[in-house]
């Protein structure tokens, strides 16, 4: 921990205080005249450059961010930093140019990217970071295999974030980068499909195994298969250790009376049917219109967002089961 009463300081205490892991640019704030060392002329004799806290704190305060990066925009709008840079050069958000440790970067206000969210439908998007790595197009849960042995191996995706890890069929976690190494590939890729817009989901949930090769799982292989995630929630509940998968009706090209069984079995809410052509999943909402004015709607999407709901459809069903 540095003193900051102590009056003089080494180099490696103004790299610690400016977050900095390189001296380079130390040097280089020292070549701009931003950072002068109290025995620049003399450094030989110490063998080292020291300077005065005071200078090295009020450097610290100069180069505070003056916004948010779009590396922070990006994250806060689940969005690809490309896709923020996009919308800047675009107009669409207001964003200015500032030199910030040595380097000219875009910066953007709070209020402004508050506003963006307001008058923007990405900004409401709810995330799918947490299931779905769209980089890599990657999904929790998903199945690897690696067929190239005489016995055929699997692993599963157990974890989205960085990095992501998966479990083999031995139990074994390893990330996925060491997953690839050993030849595993994904057993399919997951497809983009279009926005369904049939009202409603239909909710399962089951718990997560350390078996990869489990029945459940190979729910989710349909599921993203089928719909891919634009058209899936996942929500973890950590209390009891489960997971609930929402997905959009869908007609699922498969006849197996042992996968309507499975469906049934951790079926929550909606209806699995058997059809000629496959197997139906069906929420079950049924729809009811309301006429509001122009001010009272836009006091209720207030409210929806307010209280963490996705549309005033969901206010509207939480305040009557409230009822």
């Amino acid at each position: 921990m540095i003193d900051y009463h102590h009056k003089v300081i080494t180099i490696e205490d103004v790299m610690k205080v400016l977050s900095i892991s390189s001296k380079k640019t130390i040097y280089t704030y020292i070549q701009q005249g931003k950072l002068q060392p109290i025995n620049k002329d003399d450094w030989h004799i110490e063998g080292r450059y020291e300077f005065d806290t005071e200078d090295v704190i009020r450097l610290q305060e100069e180069l505070k961010k003056p916004g948010l990066t779009t590396k922070e925009v990006a994250q806060q709008l689940d969005i690809s930093v490309t896709t923020v840079n996009k919308y800047i050069k675009q107009g669409l958000l207001p964003a200015f140019q500032e030199e910030y440790r040595g380097i000219n970067c875009y910066f953007v206000h709070e209020e402004d990217l508050d506003e963006f969210k307001r008058t923007h439908e990405v900004g409401r998007k709810p995330s799918k970071r947490h299931f779905y790595d769209a980089e890599q197009n990657i999904a929790l849960f998903q199945l690897f295999v690696k067929k190239r042995e005489e016995k055929e191996q699997f692993a599963r995706i157990i974890s989205v974030e960085d990095p992501i890890i998966a479990i083999t069929d031995q139990h074994e976690e390893v990330t996925l980068e060491a997953l690839l190494n050993r030849g595993f590939e994904a057993a399919y890729e997951i497809e983009p499909k279009k926005a369904i817009t049939k009202e409603g989901y239909a909710t399962f949930a089951f718990k997560q195994t350390a078996y990869a090769k489990s029945q459940l799982y190979k729910l989710m292989d349909v599921f993203y298969q089928y719909l891919s995630p634009t058209n899936m929630r996942i929500t973890p509940q950590e209390e009891n250790e489960q997971f609930i998968i929402e997905i959009k009706p869908v007609l699922l090209m498969e006849a197996s009376q042992e996968l309507v069984e499975l469906l049934d079995s951790v079926l929550v809410s909606g209806k699995v049917n058997k059809r000629s052509r496959g197997i139906y999943i069906d929420s079950d909402v049924e729809v009811i219109r309301v006429k509001v004015s122009g001010d009272l709607k836009k006091e209720l999407e207030h409210k929806a967002k307010e209280l963490g709901k996705r549309s005033i459809e969901e206010l509207f069903l939480y305040a009557v089961q409230k009822l």
